[in-house]
């Protein structure tokens, strides 16, 4: 959990939402080549389509004036200087223009859309170009959109130049904006940002979920309504950029909560990926669909065998064979347990990483930074209070029936062996309550001891709640009851509405 310097539960509470959605061609930064008419010794040309915006550090340089002795700049390393992205090799003149224009340029191997183009320049240090064009090209080597920029005053320049089948972006950099300076491209989007907050979206909820122990993988939604008066997100509006929209394409939540308006603090919510909207032509709101990678993970994982691996190589292999760009982080204790390679021949990418972590008794989801995570939940440190100061309702609690015996059947379709273990926990008198699991991935009794001491903590809560933006999946809090009775419990389902204001449905589980 990330603490807020504020309360938030402050009696009179403001609160408000950002999502910034990146409409950018889904796979133009990987498949982009770039050229350059010249570039400083400390230039990365990489970095201009790596997908990261902006300079790490503001760098010292020898230019005309530049480098001021004030403690603001960082002498460039050897090595490593972070973020870099192009350097020009010319410097502008006294009139700050070029004498040769500097030229970046991207080709393509296959025709890409884009809405508009986003040029990023040295943030840090506030550098940029004043006039420079922007030229895109189709495969014949014809102009097919041109954006010329005069006197441009921004570090973020955002062409709003709609273009379809491109392949090659050309932006000739003739004047920056003081004298004898070198244009600095810290990345080239293709495409642009649109950012919904309080004053264009109607409405947000946010989900996201875990089960405590891998019965499932949910995959976090968001669902946000936002202003469509323009009708731009109408599938027949040929001034619409319903074309552009691409599932994949990356959407960052972020929801803020403050005691005034001027005292809201966000936070990073995490990333989600558009899958779909919907706009009637007579409507003047869209709703927008995203989720996380788990939605897309659903092709046939064709990488089973007989044997056993480490958690660490399985997610490794799943992910490899799944294409996507999935980053993970995998504590070393849980990812140097053995399970079965036996992941079968039907199972898609993600059952394969379910059954990869129930095998290894932990639970995995994405978090906010956008990882694969993967945790033992267990009960931690109080991250947060549940009380009828912040309840909208009383706590509701919920008891699950009795599990007294877990059976886990293993069968190895590569090896041709089934084997079945088991766990019990049965009170003199009482009645078998069996629990049966299917994994292949289950290499010993353990996970079945797991499984079953984990349905016995019975006791799950239903929470009606004002939110806390800065807790999540996995964090312990503390609930008070219509009983003024506490518990400690972990949190597995959160999800955040907003309409105006911020409201939260929240259950827990009294953890191990």
């Amino acid at each position: 959990m990330r603490p807020l310097t504020q309360d938030p539960y402050s009696p009179e509470r403001w609160s408000d939402i950002r999502v910034s959605f990146e409409l950018v061609d889904v796979d133009a930064a990987e498949n982009a080549t770039a050229m350059v008419t010249g570039e400083a010794g400390i230039s990365e040309l990489d970095q201009t389509h790596d997908r990261v915006d902006g300079m790490d550090r503001r760098l010292a340089s020898l230019e005309h004036n530049y480098f001021v002795l004030d403690g603001t700049y960082i002498l460039p390393d050897e090595n490593d200087n972070g973020q870099v992205g192009w350097w020009s090799e010319e410097i502008s003149g006294e009139d700050s223009t070029f004498a040769t224009p500097q030229i970046l340029e991207f080709s393509f191997t296959a025709d890409q859309s884009s809405i508009g183009l986003t040029v990023t320049f040295d943030d840090r240090a506030n550098q940029y170009a004043m006039d420079f064009t922007i030229q895109a090209y189709d495969a014949t080597g014809t102009i097919i959109a041109e954006d010329i920029a005069t006197n441009n005053n921004q570090k973020r320049y955002i062409s709003n130049m709609p273009v379809d089948g491109y392949r090659k972006v050309r932006v000739i950099f003739t004047k920056t904006s003081t004298p004898r300076r070198r244009i600095r491209i810290a990345e080239v989007v293709f495409g642009i940002v649109q950012t919904f907050d309080e004053t264009n979206a109607m409405e947000m909820r946010l989900l996201n979920e875990a089960s405590p122990w891998a019965e499932s993988l949910p995959s976090a939604e968001l669902v946000i309504t936002v202003e469509n008066q323009d009708r731009k997100y109408n599938m027949i509006n040929p001034q619409g950029i319903y074309k552009y929209l691409q599932e994949g394409q990356a959407m960052n939540t972020a929801i803020g909560v403050g005691a005034t308006k001027s005292s809201i603090e966000r936070v990073n919510m995490g990333r989600t990926y558009y899958t779909s909207s919907q706009a009637e032509d007579n409507s003047m709101t869209a709703k927008l669909i995203a989720y996380d990678w788990f939605y897309f993970m659903d092709g046939k994982c064709r990488i089973g065998m007989t044997g056993t691996w480490t958690v660490t190589e399985a997610v490794s292999a799943v992910i490899a064979d799944s294409g996507l760009p999935i980053m993970v982080n995998i504590p070393t204790e849980i990812g140097s347990r053995i399970i079965g390679k036996c992941i079968p021949s039907d199972a898609t990418h993600k059952e394969a990483i379910r059954l990869i972590a129930q095998a290894s008794c932990s639970v995995c989801f994405f978090n906010r930074a956008d990882e694969l995570q993967f945790v033992d939940m267990t009960l931690g440190a109080v991250a947060d209070t549940l009380d009828n100061s912040n309840l909208s309702d009383p706590a509701k609690v919920l008891v699950s029936d009795r599990i007294n015996i877990v059976e886990i059947t293993a069968r190895d379709e590569y090896g041709n062996t089934e084997v079945i273990y088991t766990a019990a926990n049965k009170e003199p008198g009482e009645i078998d309550k069996i629990k049966t699991v299917d994994n292949p991935l289950v290499i010993s009794v353990d996970t079945a001891e797991w499984i079953l001491s984990v349905l016995q903590k019975r006791i799950n809560y239903d929470l009606q709640e004002r939110g806390n933006p800065a807790r999540e999946i996995g964090d312990t809090v503390k609930i008070y009851d219509a009983y003024d009775e506490n518990r400690n419990a972990i949190i597995t389902r959160e999800e955040y509405q907003y309409s105006g204001y911020l409201r939260a449905n929240t259950e827990a589980w009294e953890g191990l």
